[in-house]
């Protein structure tokens, strides 16, 4: 009766100690692995060798398990390879390696200490490193993605905000530095249809100076001086605006930047003075001069003492002493100079009013004050009634006349010119026009743009390399995986029904991490 019930309790193995526990109950000889050298050369030589039966060529795939062996001899033998002599042997050499590596797998029951070798090896190392492989090679592949989703809507974001850019100083962007060249020989355009932005500001200036003068009771005031000087004569010199007097503008041509510039030398010469010239030829001239000179005040007469008592030259050396004619008087240049000095300041003055920078300043700061007191006075009217004013004595009838209307109209033609000459564009184009620096800097800083483009589309192709690596990583070590699992399930099958016969028909269950794979 106690031996029934213990026929019913399974026998529970650990995966990992299952070598241990079949050495422990003598099921296999403790040095079982080191006397399988035969059986590895035997399965080593039928792995390279040629399988005579060709259905059968396709299935003989290292590495090599018990069943396995068992399968492949069964089918030998059924093939006409299978044939046997008087004694039992196979006649096929090959079929008869195949009958002996079965044979010393059950010998000792060295199959059952292989099969746990293998679930061992399978269970601890392979499947968690085949499972790792492909966690990794999957999130490399997502991580990639989704890296190559922010570059794209980067570059998005990097061209909106280059046409952006472009679009703000007026240019198509296919050839940056061609256009921004031939935008700025369009300034003088752009200024005259800024010039006549101001001229059509008459009545709104006229309206301001009528309130001015009468809430000051200034009947001499005047305002946005600058602005009426633009509007009666348009963008005249910045001379003609401080005196009055008409000038011929200072053209582009006058002021060439090629020209080039040179320094004045500052020269001393023997007696302390100092010279000052422009010309770097005139000074070698007056060098050599000075040379001439010393060459003609040198006495020939003058005794030089050698330290030697005398000297025997062997006759009388002629040593030159005719006088040396220059060729005429030298001129040291002791004439009267004339210097032209240059009033600084005297290019500005026949500069444009809005090529200055100065007075280009003063008409936006106009045009800001203009602007300010109409929106004040906007605000007025759409506040309270317009007959409030009316009513006080002496109010003039400009002031009672104008609408809310014509104000609105009024505060968008100064709107016009002051966001002209306040633009993005307008400031690119000045400093463009003033410095060949500032082109190059724009320039660079307009391709630094699509620079950035250019690097994400890299980062794209990078990722793209990244995503076919891991594919590749997936679909080789996927197989890999699936067939470690598949021969871990049989091989536990096949122990623990082996080993439930040895305890005459008792469970054997083999547990640990085999179970969860």
């Amino acid at each position: 009766m106690e031996a029934e019930k213990v026929q019913l309790i399974p026998i529970d193995i650990k995966d990992v100690k299952l070598i241990d526990w079949l050495v422990d109950r003598a099921i296999v000889n403790r040095l079982w692995n080191e006397e399988c050298s035969e059986l590895r050369e035997l399965l080593k030589q039928v792995s390279e060798e040629e399988c005579p039966l060709i259905e059968l060529a396709a299935e003989i795939q290292p590495p090599f398990y018990y069943h396995d062996s068992v399968k492949i001899l069964q089918q030998l033998e059924q093939s006409p390879f299978g044939s046997k002599n008087l004694i039992g042997q196979f006649n096929h050499e090959y079929t008869a390696k195949w009958a002996r590596i079965v044979k010393l797998y059950e010998k000792d029951a060295t199959f059952l200490a292989d099969s746990a070798k293998h679930i061992i090896q399978n269970v601890k190392y392979d499947i968690p490193l085949f499972k790792k492989q492909i966690s990794r090679a999957t999130q490399v592949k997502q991580d990639s993605i989704k890296k190559q989703a922010d570059c794209s809507n980067s570059i998005a974001k990097y061209q909106i905000k280059y046409r952006e850019k472009c679009a703000d100083i007026g240019i198509s962007g296919d050839h940056v530095r061609s256009e921004l060249v031939s935008l700025v020989q369009d300034l003088p355009l752009l200024m005259s249809d800024i010039t006549a932005d101001i001229s059509s500001l008459q009545s709104a200036l006229s309206y301001y100076q009528v309130f001015a003068r009468f809430l000051i009771k200034d009947t001499e005031l005047e305002v946005c001086p600058l602005l009426r000087h633009v509007i009666n004569h348009g963008n005249s010199t910045v001379n003609q605006w401080e005196t009055g007097i008409t000038q011929t503008p200072l053209q582009e041509s006058d002021t060439d930047s090629s020209v080039e510039i040179i320094d004045p030398i500052e020269t001393q010469d023997k007696n302390g003075c100092i010279f000052v010239s422009d010309d770097p030829g005139s000074l070698a001239a007056e060098e050599s001069e000075d040379k001439v000179t010393e060459m003609e005040n040198t006495d020939p007469e003058c005794d030089i003492d050698f330290g030697i008592d005398t000297i025997d030259f062997g006759a009388d050396i002629d040593f030159g002493e005719e006088i040396i004619d220059c060729g005429g008087d030298i001129d040291f240049g002791d004439g009267a100079i004339e210097i032209s000095v240059l009033e600084d300041g005297e290019d500005q003055k026949n500069e444009l009013i809005l090529d200055n920078t100065a007075t280009r300043n003063k008409v936006v700061d106009e045009l800001f004050e203009l602007s300010a007191f109409l929106s004040a006075r906007r605000d007025e009217l759409s506040r309270y009634s317009d007959t409030i004013l009316a009513e006080i004595p002496e109010c003039p009838v400009e002031i009672q006349t104008t609408q809310l209307e014509n104000i609105e109209k009024m505060l968008v033609g100064v709107t016009v010119p002051l966001d002209k000459l306040t633009s993005d564009k307008m400031r690119h184009l000045l400093l463009l026009r003033n410095s060949e620096k500032y082109l190059d800097r724009l320039t660079d800083s307009m391709h630094s743009q699509l620079r950035l483009c250019d690097k994400m589309e890299d980062s794209i192709e990078e990722m793209n390399q990244r995503i076919s690596e891991a594919e590749r990583t997936y679909e080789e070590v996927q197989p890999k995986l699936q067939r470690a699992i598949e021969t871990t399930k049989l091989l536990k099958s096949c122990v623990e029904t082996e080993l439930s016969k040895k305890y005459k028909g008792r469970a054997v269950r083999i547990m640990g991490d085999i179970n969860t794979l």
